[in-house]
């Protein structure tokens, strides 16, 4: 049976390695001056060299003739490392062999000496599965080993392993390997195989890996399995599942337009077309990415096709980039855990951004606002009668209201006070900011005490109990400049007061067609 690709490829030197210089070049110095650490802890994503570069790391200790710290690849010892034969290199999945009853199997192995070389490798992958027992009982060894034992600790999480492992160890973070790395790594394997793949079909692997190496080399034998060693861009796309529709960069520009109509028939489109909405969706926030990219003056970091790339220039050109920022944080927080072949997630953030556009297209500017008011007619508001005003004594005559000076007091009322208060925290305290919205008011503020009315129990109960109450007067007292203590009431609204049925996507109804039910037809 043939051997897969990736092992077939594996790295057999140092110089082999793809997108890692640093690390090889650091690991061959100690090699070749002798000065091999007892433990090393390789941490990065799946498919960028860790266990590859133990392995190497292996072969190296104990090759007869390295030079300038590379294994020879000839002598006995580099061979049956090589092939899996090595009894001086010990690889164990640690997630299997997680128990304090395997480290102590490991520590009585450990005191043996090698059987044909100077050094024997252990070499411990995903180590972070170890239970904290076995961590803990494995820091022994890795303090004080036999000085013929090199550890090798591999993890693609290395914030669960424990600290005090990582202080034993030279710790080396693998990077995710770039674009062109990956590109120039898999033409050199189709050049040895026999693949004629284009550079596009190549560079679109390459993306789809999203920086492993590994699963690049898997995803170019599933293309020349399925379509051959001269499959074409489409052929690729279509075997790696990641073809582009193009009318996620249509929907997505519909969106910075508000084009509420057209952007609901072309989802429904997509939908009974038969599309994956939640990869499309994906390919919307993609080329809004794009955008922005290219916004920001970064061009040189898409990620896209070459025709998709001119595209999306041409199309930003025109654009704002807070615009682009709101559509693409509102597309890139669409759930589909609940229905994931479901349009309506996506039809929602299309719905809300749309909204969103059109509310802030509508409001009156400050200097608008402030224009309107100058031009509107004396006569609106009510003049007192001449007599009132001839007998209005000198002590009875109301002051003129003058701006408070204090710097602490809310802009525009509590109302506002409240706003800032959400608006502060929206990105951090996420689930103080939904709490406050809608749910309550600020009811008075006397002296350093400020009164906050909750509409329901729920509310009240759930932050008086909770840590939020201490982040909401820290909220105020930043708001207010000065350290303010809040007290919290329920203050039930009668029916009549009930907030009108408004909203973005209120509106966006409305103008589908919609509309709103009355008590009666409940």
């Amino acid at each position: 049976m043939s051997e897969v690709l990736y092992r077939k490829w594996r790295p057999q030197s140092f110089a082999e390695v793809v997108g890692q210089d640093a690390i090889t070049r650091t690991l061959r110095n100690s090699i070749a001056s002798g000065g091999l650490a007892h433990a090393y802890l390789f941490c990065g994503p799946r498919g960028t060299g860790k266990t590859t570069l133990g392995r190497l790391l292996a072969k190296a200790a104990n090759c007869a003739a390295p030079l300038e710290g590379e294994p020879c690849n000839r002598c006995d010892s580099c061979a049956a490392v090589a092939q899996g034969r090595s009894l001086d290199f010990i690889e164990q999945d640690a997630a299997s062999h997680n128990s304090v009853d395997d480290v102590r199997q490991l520590r009585e192995n450990v005191i043996l000496t090698p059987m044909s070389g100077a050094r024997k490798v252990y070499l411990l992958d995903e180590v972070h599965m170890m239970s904290t027992a076995a961590q803990n009982a494995l820091l022994k060894t890795l303090e004080e080993p036999p000085p013929h034992i090199v550890f090798v600790l591999a993890t693609t999480d290395p914030h669960k392993v424990s600290a005090t492992i990582i202080s034993r160890c030279q710790r080396f973070d693998l990077k995710r390997i770039a674009l062109p790395g990956v590109v120039e790594r898999l033409a050199e394997i189709c050049k040895e195989e026999g693949f004629s793949l284009a550079t596009e079909s190549l560079e679109e692997i390459a993306r789809s890996a999203t920086g492993s190496l590994r699963d690049a080399i898997n995803g170019l034998e599933q293309v020349v399995t399925y379509y051959g060693g001269s499959a074409g861009l489409e052929q690729v796309q279509e075997a790696l599942g990641v073809t582009v529709d193009a009318r996620s960069g249509e929907l997505a520009r519909l969106a910075l337009a508000g084009d509420l109509a057209s952007g609901l028939r072309l989802i429904a489109a997509v939908r009974d077309d038969g599309v994956d909405i939640k990869q499309f969706a994906k390919q919307v926030a993609r080329y809004l990415r794009g955008l922005l990219l290219v916004k920001a003056g970064a061009s040189d970091a898409l990620e896209l096709p070459r025709d998709a790339a001119e595209d999306v220039k041409t199309a930003a050109q025109s654009l704002n980039a807070d615009e682009i920022v709101r559509a693409l944080r509102t597309f890139g927080q669409a759930d589909f855990r609940d229905d994931p072949l479901s349009s309506l997630p996506l039809e929602l953030a299309f719905v809300g951004f749309v909204a969103e556009v059109k509310g802030r297209a509508d409001a009156p500017t400050a200097k608008q606002a402030t224009a309107t008011k100058a031009s509107a007619p004396a006569a609106a508001e009510p003049q007192p009668s001449a007599t009132a005003v001839a007998g209005r004594s000198d002590e009875d005559k109301v002051p003129e209201q003058v701006p408070d000076a204090d710097p602490v007091a809310p802009r525009n009322g509590q109302g506002d006070l409240l706003t800032r208060v959400r608006d502060a925290c929206k990105e951090t305290d996420k689930q103080l900011a939904g709490l406050l919205n809608g749910s309550c008011e600020v009811k008075g503020i006397e002296g350093d005490v400020v009164t906050m009315g909750f509409y329901h129990t729920f509310h009240l109960e759930r932050i008086e109990t909770g840590p939020l109450a201490q982040r909401l007067e820290e909220l105020l007292s930043q708001a207010l400049g000065k350290p303010v203590s809040v007290v919290y009431e329920h203050t039930p609204r009668a029916r009549d007061e009930q907030p009108a049925r408004s909203g973005h996507l209120v509106k966006a109804a409305r103008e589908l067609g919609a509309r709103p039910i009355d008590d009666d037809e409940r």
